[in-house]
């Protein structure tokens, strides 16, 4: 549980996200397509009858869990994105696989474990996501679970290339947009792969994906055949060069 200051400043603070994903900039155009083909590849990868979806953000996981798990379970702290999540499925006969539940990640506390978890470009957003990692492990994970965590790399080629521009002094830096969307951390894949293994988890799989060369605004221009390409490559750089990476992770006993 957290104290109620730091959950009212939470609260303020999921406002001001929930803003952001229900009325995206026209450049966040790129963010949603590369998603798409993120969680294709990161699904794909997944197994288990019962998931648990750490926050639903762009509405493009959710969907696509419920198409290849018989039980999903989505926590959020936005009541406005788990209603719009509910508003895009009402259509779906299988609508019904899937359970929201409006809660802070810090006071999730589920009957009944899972087989998986995903957590999706939410770590960077949690004041400690050393507690939310082993929250999973301890809490919310089968003994042997897995854990699925993909996030923004602080490494980027268009956070160094920043660098090379005089934008920033370091690639982790956190910018303007970082700022905007409510992010609080850039982890590189060394401080990634770090945090699990201290979290108790053995890492079973790490990609890196998206060789972001430009801001979005740029990248808006390109069409999605050059947009697969640039996810593409990304599959084979380094995971040091890449813009979102990506871990699966198996818990170890208890």
């Amino acid at each position: 549980m957290i104290e109620t200051s730091k959950r009212l400043e939470s609260t303020r603070e999921l406002e001001q996200i929930t803003v952001e994903y229900l009325n995206p900039t026209p450049d966040r155009g790129v963010d949603q397509k590369v998603l798409d083909l993120v969680s294709d590849l990161v699904i794909s990868r997944l197994d288990g009858d019962r998931i648990l979806e750490l926050g639903v953000g762009d509405r493009i996981w959710t969907p696509k869990l419920i198409d290849k798990f018989a039980d999903v379970t989505s926590v959020d702290g936005s009541s406005g994105l788990l209603a719009a999540m509910q508003q895009d499925l009402a259509s779906r006969l299988d609508g019904k696989r899937w359970t929201p539940v409006c809660s802070l990640f810090e006071d999730y506390q589920p009957d009944r474990t899972f087989d998986t978890v995903l957590a999706t470009f939410v770590l960077e957003h949690v004041d400690d996501p050393g507690l939310i990692l082993q929250m999973a492990r301890q809490n919310w994970l089968k003994p042997g679970g897995k854990l699925a965590v993909v996030v923004p790399h602080a490494l980027s080629l268009h956070r160094r290339l920043a660098v090379k521009m005089g934008l920033a002094t370091y690639p982790g830096e956190l910018g303007e947009t970082d700022r905007r969307m409510g992010h609080k951390h850039a982890f590189t894949c060394y401080e990634m792969e770090k945090l699990l293994v201290g979290a108790g988890f053995q890492i079973v799989e790490q990609k890196g994906m998206f060789a972001k060369v430009l801001p979005n605004s740029m990248l808006a221009a390109c069409n999605d055949k050059q947009l697969r390409g640039l996810f593409e490559l990304g599959l084979d750089l380094p995971i040091e060069y890449s813009t979102t990476i990506y871990f699966l992770a198996e818990a170890k006993s208890r």
